[in-house]
């Protein structure tokens, strides 16, 4: 007997596992002092199949023997044979994602999901799991997200703490930036009780929230726990925990502004990065990394463009979902911008829009940002204005958080620039209600 049916005895459910034996028993023509032998007694074998006993391995191994079948039968109910049909196939699913085929690995698990009903087993939770990368993948960030809520519902499972931090991922790129942070911080607070605080992927989580937060405004709280988590990190000397930690630690230095801090840690990120496997990660950091090169003065759109290129290239190659490869479109059209190329700008401000479809809303209104800029520097009041407006209807989607205010304030200038000064104003009290600002009415108090 292996390990893993082994393993699964101890916590098998003992009424399913006394149907299977009776049924497998009937189908075979044996009565219950037939299975039994002279090693052990009938009534053994009834108290077994009565879901009373649960039996040792040294026992189940007997039983199944004597049945002509495997113990993995009898406790998962799936045929060995079959089951090694659905491990091939799960391979095969799980390389066609890692190759960048994420749209066949879906069909393929779906299929496989629908088709198997209740026989998978043990085997179904892998099957989820990959069906809910493949949708993450493909952009289908709402059904990814139920999935992922299903396998994270299992706290304390194996699969809990990656599909926890998966779930809070597809939130935040969906812009639902409160709900991302209400998962990941009941996942913390669950994790320290389970002993899990100071792991891996409990400092990769930790560091998906401080995003949030940042994201959400919450920059003190967001600072305090980026400093507590690169601690964490420096402690575990992880590569990849180290170099998310860092990460962050740039995007946050960037959005306050010490661009060459910012730049400082994202190549430390990179360095420590390059170290791991985790290519998906390390082409999202080299993302991120020419964006920052773009906002130098002057920017560095060639050295830009080369990371994102590579970045974007790694990621078709690894499990990286649309929206990955939308934002990568988008800050490569900022770079052909810079450089002067209009033409080049819109043909991937364009691509951006086919990647995201009806997901990613700050992608979309990036791409309609930028498809606006090509226009009026065209000459195209009107068609930029256009698209500016496509921006902004885009952007309604998205809640408070400070990329969005730093895109409505954008569109605010761009609509100057146009003319259209009802519509700038409008896009700068988005940008400050994007960071949370509201008016407020002066109560003048009688003394």
């Amino acid at each position: 007997m292996s390990d893993a049916p082994g393993a699964q005895l101890a916590s098998v459910d003992l009424a399913k596992l006394g149907q299977r034996l009776r049924a497998t028993r009937v189908a075979r023509g044996m009565t219950q002092e037939t299975l039994a032998g002279t090693d052990i007694s009938g009534a053994y074998v009834s108290r077994i199949e009565a879901g009373q006993r649960r039996p040792e391995p040294r026992v189940a191994q007997l039983l199944a023997d004597r049945l002509g079948t495997t113990v993995e039968f009898l406790v998962t109910g799936v045929e060995p044979q079959y089951a090694e049909e659905v491990r091939l196939q799960l391979r095969y699913a799980e390389l066609a994602l890692n190759s960048g085929e994420a749209a066949d690995a879906e069909t393929q698990v779906a299929k496989l999901l629908t088709d198997s009903a209740n026989e998978l087993g043990p085997l179904r939770l892998e099957a989820e799991w990959i069906h809910a990368r493949s949708l993450e993948a493909v952009g289908r960030l709402e059904e990814a997200a139920t999935a992922f809520e299903q396998i994270a519902a299992d706290r304390g499972g194996r699969l809990w703490l990656p599909a926890v931090i998966a779930l809070c991922r597809c939130y935040r790129d969906g812009g639902d930036l409160s709900r991302s942070i209400d998962v990941g911080e009941t996942a913390l607070r669950h994790a320290r009780e389970l002993g899990l605080e100071g792991t891996e992927d409990a400092v990769r989580l930790a560091v998906s929230l401080i995003g949030a937060y940042y994201e959400r405004g919450d920059e003190l709280y967001a600072l305090q726990l980026c400093r507590a988590t690169i601690t964490a990190a420096e402690r575990l000397q992880s590569p990849t925990a180290r170099a998310s930690a860092y990460w962050n630690a740039s995007i946050i230095a960037s959005r306050r502004g010490e661009l060459d801090e910012a730049i400082r840690l994202a190549e430390k990120a990179l360095a420590l990065m390059a170290d791991t496997d985790d290519i998906r990660s390390l082409a999202r950091l080299r993302q991120q990394y020419g964006l920052l090169l773009l906002k130098q003065s002057p920017p560095d759109a060639a050295a830009a463009e080369q990371h994102v290129r590579t970045a974007r290239r790694d990621l078709g190659d690894a499990d990286g979902s649309s929206v990955d490869l939308a934002r990568c479109d988008v800050v490569l059209a900022r770079a052909r911008l810079a450089a002067g190329d209009a033409d080049g700008a819109e043909q991937l401000a364009n691509q951006a829009f086919g990647q995201v479809a009806d997901q990613g809303p700050f992608v979309q209104a990036e791409a309609a940002a930028i498809l606006g800029i090509v226009e009026h520097q065209r000459g195209n009041r009107d068609e930029a204005r256009r698209r500016y407006r496509s921006a902004v209807a885009a952007l309604t989607a998205i809640g408070a958080d400070r990329a969005a205010a730093a895109l409505w304030f954008e569109l605010g200038a761009l609509f100057d620039e146009v003319g259209d000064a009802a519509s700038a104003r409008d896009a700068y009290r988005g940008a400050a209600a994007a960071f949370g600002l509201r008016a407020t009415t002066r109560v003048t108090q009688l003394v």
